[in-house]
């Protein structure tokens, strides 16, 4: 049975709250209750800026709902650029990342009108979708500026999957290998490049680690993957990891040989051992290599002590990417969706993806706009193959993003584990598979 009835919402909803560190701040909170600014960072009661049910466009406002806070400089506040384009007034609801799931699916569920548009992610579009909690936007699209040819492969898919497009996203950010130049060329090792072949990536880690006497690691030469990075691995290694048709989760071979690599990798102490440090070794100069999402270069930039590039996630049984974003949603309860869909357009057209794509580092999803590079990161000055970034969009698909957290964090939790040495790959593979069934609600075959 698929994840995609009324029932299904309350149950991510319990699962997002299980899995979240640190999210036991106020989940109880009523969504009014959450912290508004209307672009210039004064703060604002919820309960007094709901949307009021005008046709006209100067004087209406509009409540959106995001979990990152708008940029403080104003040139890179698309939601001011809209305001100004549109004459519309847009309160912007931020919600904490920990609590954002959770938060709007609890508004879809109880019908809350408060929020004219949802900032939706991936794991949560197909069930808003299919209680018709969101609204379709093929109509809109349909007389609209906005050209849905123009998009990355992954949209259209998501599109057919869905049945209709219920959102449009607001960005594409991937995973991309990150890497430290001076330690290749202490090595005297080429640089990665976007086709660089999984094996030659594996041979390299080793070389680049750096052992103390007593056989400790000093310089890793991977550091650990991450959530987002050990589907990455998965990926290449051939599992599809989501089935769309079905709501599945889609692991076996791929994901044994993946977290068999890593078990010998950490082994040799080319990567660490997964514990409950979770610094950045690669930022910290303690690892030549690290895979990690996009958005990292703006984190990077000009604040690191060593010269660093990037390139693709390597190639093993073929190019695998997970893209991550939002979409811009339409609540079905909202008593403006003409005024929501006229700042939906705005933000997905060319002006409104350049502020954003400038002011986020991530390529826009609109693939005439990415490749104007707005995206580029001016203070990450050593970066030169920014082709990386495109390559990587090529490849990316909507995976395991699709899938509700508590699956995909108890998957990595499993991996870890097995790492750690206490169980073997094929039984975290056959756990995670197990879990995902009984969570999700179907019968493995």
């Amino acid at each position: 049975m698929k994840l995609r009835k009324l029932f299904g919402l309350l149950l991510a909803l319990t699962m997002v709250l299980s899995l979240l560190v640190g999210c036991g701040s106020d989940d109880n909170k009523e969504p009014d209750d959450t912290k508004v600014t209307d672009g210039t960072g004064e703060t604002k009661d919820n309960k007094e800026t709901k949307g009021e049910d005008n046709e006209g466009e100067t004087g209406t406002e509009i409540n959106l709902t995001v979990w990152n806070e708008p940029p403080k400089d104003d040139s890179l506040n698309m939601y001011l650029a809209a305001e100004k384009a549109t004459g519309i007034k847009i309160n912007v609801s931020v919600i904490p990342e920990t609590e954002y799931s959770s938060k709007l699916n609890q508004m879809v569920a109880t019908g809350d009108d408060s929020a004219d548009i949802l900032v939706v992610w991936e794991n949560d579009i197909a069930n808003f979708a299919e209680v018709k909690g969101i609204e379709p936007l093929d109509d809109y699209l349909a007389s609209s500026s906005i050209n849905s040819n123009d998009f990355i492969d992954a949209v259209a898919q998501l599109t057919e999957g869905l049945g209709a497009t219920y959102g449009l996203p607001w960005c594409a950010a991937t995973e991309v290998l990150y890497y430290n130049q001076d330690m290749f060329d202490e090595a005297g090792l080429e640089y990665p490049n976007n086709d660089w072949a999984y094996e030659d990536f594996l041979v390299a880690a080793e070389k680049l680690t750096k052992l103390n006497s007593d056989g400790t690691t000093q310089v890793y030469g991977f550091d650990l993957p991450n959530l987002q990075t050990w589907w990455a691995g998965i990926g290449i290694k051939g599992d599809q990891i989501y089935d769309p048709a079905t709501g599945r989760l889609v692991i076996g071979d791929g994901a044994v040989s993946f977290i068999q690599d890593c078990v010998d990798m950490a082994k040799k102490g080319i990567m660490p051992v997964p514990s409950s440090d979770t610094s950045d070794n690669f930022g910290a100069g303690k690892a030549a290599m690290s895979w990690q999402g996009s958005w990292m270069v703006g984190s990077y930039g000009d604040t690191l002590d060593f010269n660093w590039d990037m390139a693709t996630i390597p190639t093993a049984a073929r190019k695998y990417n997970t893209l991550h974003t939002g979409f811009y949603t339409i609540n079905s309860k909202s008593k403006n969706k003409e005024a929501a869909w006229k700042v939906i357009e705005f933000l997905m057209g060319e002006e409104g993806q350049r502020i954003n794509s400038q002011a986020s580092g991530n390529p826009s999803a609109l693939v005439s706009i990415a490749e104007k590079g707005e995206w580029k990161v001016e203070a990450a000055k050593t970066v030169e193959n920014w082709d990386a970034m495109i390559d990587s969009l090529e490849a990316g698909v909507f995976g395991y993003t699709c899938i509700p957290a508590g699956v995909t964090g108890n998957a990595v939790s499993l991996f870890n584990t097995a790492v750690s040495g206490q169980i073997t790959p094929e039984d975290a593979v056959k756990q995670a598979m197990e879990y995902a069934a009984e969570t999700i609600g179907y019968t493995l075959d």
